[in-house]
C-alpha cells in the first residue's frame, strides 16, 4: 500500500506541475478568420430557416432550471406539425437556444449531442447530486493540495466535473461539428457587469481561439455563483491578432449620447480590445447580467441599430415567424425570513438579496424583449404588412392554475442537487405550461 506520505509527494508535484497550464484555460490566434470558429448567427445563417425562426431561451436557477427546460425539449419533440406536406417535430425547428447558469447545461447538451439528451441527460446531471460530487472531489488529497494554490480553483474543480461527467471533454469545435441549433452560453464579465457570450466573435476581440475551448470551460463560468464558486478567468490577448471592430458595431460606439442603449451594447464587445489594461477576465454566473438569456439578441440587435441592418449584415432570409421561447425558472421571495425578529443567515441574506435583483430585472428584460421582437418583425416586414408574425412564449411556473403548484415550484431552492421526484415534476411542468400556453397553441394551428 502506497503510505501516505508518499500520496501527498504525488499531489504536490502534480501542483508543481501543472500550474503553469492552469493559469490560462484559452490559447491565442495569430490572426482573425472570419470564415471559422464557433459563430453561431453566422452558423444559423447558413442552414434553410424555413417558415419560423425559432429561438429557446433557458434561464438560471440550477437543476431547478435545467429540469424545467428539459421539459420544455420533450414537449417540443412530441408536438408535430406539416413542413412541405410532411410531419416533423417542432424540435427539429429550433434554430438558436441561449442558456443561463443551470439553464446552460440542457443548451450545451442538446447542442453536442441531439436527441441523445432524452437518453442519458438524467442520468448525467438532472438526477444527479452535482454539490456532493464537488465535495467528494475537493477531498481527494491532489485536489486538495491545488486547491491551496491560486491557480486552481472551486470552479476549475468544477469545470473538471462537468467535462469528464457530462460534456465528454467536448470542445467548442465539436460544437461546431455537431450542426445542431446556434448554441449561445452566457456568462458575466466581473469587473465591469457586461454579459459575455461564448461565441468566437466574442473570442475575436479577445484574440483567442474558442475552438480548442472546452464546452464545459463555459458552462462552468455561466454557472459560477458568487461566493460559493470563484471566476473563470480567461488571459486576453487582445492587440495581436489584427482584429478590427465590425463596421455594425462602430457605428454605435459614434452614436449619439440620445442612443445610449446602443452604445451599452457595443460595449460588451469593444470593453475587452485594450489588453494593457485588462490583461485578464474574470467571468461568473450569467444571472448576474442576465437570467434569462434574452439579452444577447436583443443587445446585438440594438448594436447592428436594428432588425434589418443585422439581417442584412448576416444575410438572412426572414422566414414567416418570429418565435422564441421563454423558459423562466425565477422563484419568489423567502416568506420565512420576515417570520423572525432574527437576523437572516448570511445564505438567507444572499438569496434574498440576488433573488430581488433577478425578479426586477427579468421583468424588465421580458418587456424590452417583447418590443423588440414586435419591431423586429415590422421592420424587417414593413410595418402595414402582416405577412411576418412575431411573438415571445413565457413558460413560467406563474401560470400553473394551482396555487399549490405554484408554491411548490417557486420555493425550491436553486442548487445542483433535487430528488428524482422533484426532477420528474419540473419535467411535467414544463411540457404541460408550454402545450397549454395560448400563444403556443395557436402557433402550432397556424403551421398545421
Amino acid at each position: 500500500m502506497i503510505k501516505i506520505t508518499q500520496l501527498l509527494l504525488l499531489a504536490a508535484m502534480g501542483v508543481l506541475c501543472g500550474c503553469a497550464n492552469l493559469q490560462t484555460v484559452n490559447s491565442p490566434i495569430k490572426h482573425v478568420d472570419l470564415n471559422t470558429g464557433y459563430r453561431p448567427l453566422i452558423h444559423a445563417g447558413q442552414k434553410p430557416l424555413g417558415r419560423i425562426w425559432l429561438t429557446l431561451a433557458f434561464s438560471g436557477g440550477g437543476t431547478r432550471a435545467a429540469a424545467f427546460a428539459y421539459g420544455v425539449l420533450e414537449e417540443l419533440r412530441e408536438t408535430v406539425i406539416q413542413v412541405n406536406g410532411q410531419p416533423q417535430r417542432l424540435l427539429d425547428e429550433v434554430d438558436a437556444i441561449s442558456g443561463v447558469s443551470g439553464g446552460s447545461f440542457p443548451a450545451a447538451y442538446y447542442g453536442l449531442f441531439g436527441d441523445r439528451i432524452f437518453e442519458d441527460f438524467d442520468d448525467k446531471f438532472l438526477n444527479r447530486n452535482i454539490q456532493r460530487d464537488l465535495f467528494y472531489q475537493a477531498l481527494l488529497p491532489w485536489n486538495l493540495f491545488r486547491l491551496m494554490t491560486p491557480f486552481y480553483t472551486r470552479s476549475m474543480l468544477a469545470l473538471d466535473l462537468y467535462n469528464r461527467k457530462i460534456f465528454e471533454d467536448a470542445t467548442f469545435a465539436d460544437l461546431a461539428a455537431a450542426n445542431g441549433p446556434a448554441i449561445h452560453i452566457n456568462a458575466t464579465d466581473l469587473s465591469h457587469g457586461y454579459r459575455f457570450t461564448f461565441n468566437q466573435g466574442q473570442f475575436d476581440v479577445i484574440c483567442s481561439d474558442l475552438d480548442e475551448l472546452s464546452v464545459a470551460t463555459a458552462v462552468a463560468a455561466s454557472s459560477a455563483v458568487p461566493v460559493l464558486l470563484s471566476p473563470i478567468t480567461l488571459r486576453n490577448y487582445a492587440g495581436t491578432c489584427g482584429f478590427e471592430i465590425p463596421d455594425w458595431i462602430e457605428g454605435s460606439i459614434q452614436s449619439p449620447v440620445g442612443d445610449r442603449r446602443r452604445a451599452l451594447a457595443a460595449s460588451s464587445f469593444t470593453g475587452f480590445t485594450n489588453a494593457e489594461k485588462r490583461p485578464y477576465i474574470h467571468l461568473l454566473d450569467g444571472g448576474i447580467a442576465d437570467n434569462l438569456g434574452l439579452r444577447f439578441a436583443i443587445e446585438i440587435t440594438s448594436a447592428a441599430g436594428g432588425a434589418e441592418p443585422l439581417i442584412e449584415a448576416l444575410g438572412f432570409t426572414p422566414p414567416d415567424e418570429f418565435i422564441v421561447v421563454v423558459v423562466n425558472a425565477e422563484t419568489d421571495p423567502n416568506p420565512k425570513i420576515d417570520l423572525s425578529s432574527a437576523a437572516p443567515s448570511f445564505a438567507s441574506l444572499m438569496n434574498a438579496v440576488s433573488g430581488s435583483q433577478i425578479r426586477r430585472y427579468n421583468l424588465e428584460t421580458l418587456l424590452v424583449a417583447e418590443e423588440s421582437l414586435r419591431q423586429f418583425g415590422q421592420s424587417v416586414a414593413g410595418a402595414e404588412s402582416e405577412d411576418v408574425r412575431s411573438s415571445l412564449i413565457e413558460v413560467s411556473f406563474d401560470y400553473l392554475p394551482e396555487e399549490d403548484d405554484r408554491n411548490y415550484f417557486k420555493r425550491l431552492p436553486t442548487s445542483f442537487a433535487l430528488d428524482d421526484q422533484t426532477v420528474d415534476r419540473l419535467r411535467a411542468a414544463g411540457r404541460q405550461l408550454l402545450r397549454d400556453n395560448p400563444d403556443f397553441q395557436n402557433l402550432i394551428n397556424r403551421l398545421d
